[in-house]
């Protein structure tokens, strides 16, 4: 996809508490960057301001692309629609029985999730599909009336259609579908064979009646997006970034808004790789620490992981997503005592009120507050250009927890807040790794978003990593990755067989099919479907287990046995064991379709001449130490730049801490390497 060189393209990506923008200009290489405040009661609002912030022309624009938690938070505060559901005949319980695992085997007072539909919203029909996929007993209409027949279907905001073994064949869906459209009018569907067609009944239910929930919300904020785009003269599709790594058209997104879950952090892994890339660095940890929370992902030998086992709320879904842990420590977490323990997070002071030294009536400590205390943040400067900060407030609202610790004094408290939330943050490292069969000391830490590079170094060595880099940008990381995602489409088949039992033809006409699905969903963009690249791969186990291992397949015609020495070498790297004399099962087919971008630069042009001199000190405080400490704007390190710590770098959006055990060098890329030292 050829963009011409003298238009522009936008990348918005709307946080918590920040919304990120940057405004590329493909005539200059450039990238304009800057954040607002968030508006929670409505996202379009921070996102046209975010417009008007980098002095957007939009008739100019041939591509605006967005990262949104609409769907994310829908779900998580409970502010999805109601949606009813119509299912099989005697399976209407699957959506509240779900799986007998604990989400938390040794708590004794462990109180189980509320069904996502209250069992008075679930509908049963007579109908039935085989698990081979043939039709044992067909959908008819009198059977769809009959079951509705006590309600109103245009009562409820949206519905899920479910039914047993419909990933085989969709065909009872698509028929009960039909009708319901019929009796329900406007109101929008969801059908599970459309949404995720394959198997596992509770999981495929789960994440349709997901989808429905948040369909009509999400079609109300991207209608008012597209609407303030097309008042101020952009004239092309608004592209939304999705969960596994890539964008849609905004109509794709209106059908699959569970695709969106993930939507932000995805941009910042894709932005994250491509500055790895760059760097010639294969092997990143990602650290996004923003206002509310902090996402981690892993990339090993520059390939993204990606997973189809997802959570929201603890709910689960089977939708494609980039292998993201998230954690609930961001710079509004709030320090709160339960006991005589101090904890910080998962609550967040958000964007409204946010920390109490925003002065917008927050009273409750927060990291944020903290770091200000610690004198990290500049006092004297606006957060992002928006928001004056007041330490005074910080002391206040620290100072509450005086009351249950009263023999530390405020910087003690301080520092214990920054240190929990870095522990938290490294516990979530050792997830994405260590419980994965990587040494976190073999990959090279990537600090981004407002917060990250503050904490970057002593995150490092809390797990014994040498070295941190801080790309350019890095408040607006999100957003930039944003810019360099290709359009994206998944696509899963379930086709249950012993590999050794398959010959390659029957898996390249699985992927033929997958490959054809495809091309239709580009072509209902009027995208060209011609310039498709596929990304193939199957889920694998062994017969008899549940899980699977997702496999990497070269060609449309993969030969089963090679698949089959694969998935053992692959379970010996995962689990330490394999078991090469038993038989292994094919589960799913899937087909990734991606149409590229033309290739971006997104790292920035830092000064090549001169030397690095500070714009002044200031006292810093580090494991109960005042230091004094240079500070210095990052556009002003020349490349080549080698410093010793401590020091501070000051830019738009984020502030990075060097600490005095550590060394800084800029790159060829303008990044900042760190060197990190004992703490």
């Amino acid at each position: 996809m050829i963009l011409a060189v003298n238009t522009f393209s936008v990348g918005v990506d709307v946080g918590g508490t920040f919304t990120d923008v940057v405004l590329f200009d493909h005539a200059e290489r450039r990238a304009i960057v800057a954040k607002v405040p968030s508006d929670p009661s409505n996202q379009s609002i921070a996102f046209m301001n975010a417009l008007t912030k980098v002095g957007t022309k939009l008739n100019d624009v041939q591509r605006v692309l967005h990262g949104t938690t609409v769907a994310t938070n829908a779900i998580l505060e409970g502010k999805g629609s109601r949606v009813a559901l119509l299912t099989t005949e005697g399976f209407r319980d699957i959506i509240e029985i779900g799986r007998g695992e604990r989400s938390k085997l040794y708590d004794l007072k462990l109180i189980k999730l509320p069904p996502l539909v209250p069992r008075p919203a679930r509908f049963e029909v007579p109908e039935r599909t085989q698990a081979d996929g043939t039709i044992g007993r067909a959908i008819d209409a009198d059977g769809v009336r009959a079951a509705l027949k006590a309600v109103d279907p245009t009562s409820f905001d949206a519905w899920a259609v479910c039914f047993l073994h419909a990933y085989a064949n969709p065909a009872n869906e698509q028929a009960a579908g039909a009708l319901l459209a019929e009796l329900a009018g406007d109101t929008p569907i969801s059908i599970s064979s459309a949404v995720t067609p394959e198997y596992r009944e509770y999981e495929r239910f789960s994440t349709t009646v997901l989808n429905a929930a948040v369909a009509p919300v999400m079609n109300r904020y991207l209608g008012a997006v597209e609407d303030r785009l097309d008042d101020g003269g952009y004239r092309h599709p608004l592209l939304v970034m999705h969960s596994s790594g890539g964008v849609m058209t905004a109509r794709a997104a209106r059908q699959l808004p569970a695709a969106t879950i993930l939507s932000g952090p995805a941009g910042g892994v894709a932005g994250a790789r491509a500055i790895a890339r760059d760097a010639g660095i294969g092997n990143i940890i990602t650290c996004d620490m923003g206002g509310t929370s902090t996402d981690v992902a892993l990339i090993k030998d520059g390939e993204i992981r990606h997973t189809t086992e997802g959570r929201i709320a603890g709910y689960p879904t089977r939708i494609p997503q980039v292998d993201i842990v998230t954690v609930g420590a961001g710079g509004g977490s709030i320090a709160s005592v339960t006991g005589d323990t101090l904890r910080v997070g998962p609550e967040s002071a958000g964007a409204r009120p946010g920390p109490a030294c925003y002065g917008h009536g927050g009273v409750e400590p927060t990291v944020t507050d903290a770091n200000l205390l610690l004198n990290r943040l500049n006092s004297d400067d606006q957060l992002s250009g928006e928001i004056a900060l007041h330490p005074d407030r910080a002391e206040t609202a620290v100072d509450r927890l005086k009351d249950v610790f009263p023999d530390l004094d405020t910087i003690d408290l301080a520092e214990g807040i920054v240190h929990l939330a870095t522990v938290k943050m490294a516990g979530t490292i050792r997830e994405v790794s260590v419980y994965r069969g990587h040494d976190p000391r073999d990959f090279v830490l990537l600090a981004y978003g407002g917060a990250g590079p503050m904490f970057a170094s002593e995150l490092a060595s809390e797990l014994g990593m040498a070295s941190v880099l801080i790309p350019p940008h890095p408040g607006n990381l999100s957003a930039l990755g944003l810019l360099v995602s290709p359009l994206k489409r998944d696509f899963v088949r379930t086709l249950v067989r012993r590999l050794d039992a398959m010959d390659s033809s029957e898996l390249a006409d699985a992927y033929r099919d997958l490959q054809t699905d495809c091309e239709r969903e580009f072509e209902a963009d009027q995208l060209p479907s011609q310039d498709l690249e596929y990304e193939r791969s199957v889920d694998v186990r062994y017969i008899g287990q549940s899980s699977t291992l997702n496999l990497k397949c070269e060609t449309d015609h993969p030969d089963p046995v090679a698949l089959s020495a694969e998935f053992h070498s692959a379970h010996e790297i995962a689990f330490s064991h394999a078991a090469a004399d038993e038989p292994v099962e094919l589960v799913n087919v899937r087909v990734s379709a991606i149409l590229p971008v033309d290739p971006l630069d997104i790292s920035a042009e830092a000064p090549t001449d001169g030397s690095a001199s500070p714009s002044g000190t200031r006292p810093v405080t580090f494991r109960s130490k005042l230091v004094d400490c240079p500070v210095y704007a990052r556009d002003a390190l020349p490349v080549g730049t080698e410093l010793d710590g401590p020091l501070i770098v000051e830019e738009t959006g984020s502030t990075s801490i060097v600490w005095p055990s550590d060394k800084l060098r800029v790159d060829e890329w303008g990044n900042l390497r760190v060197e990190v030292g004992e703490k």
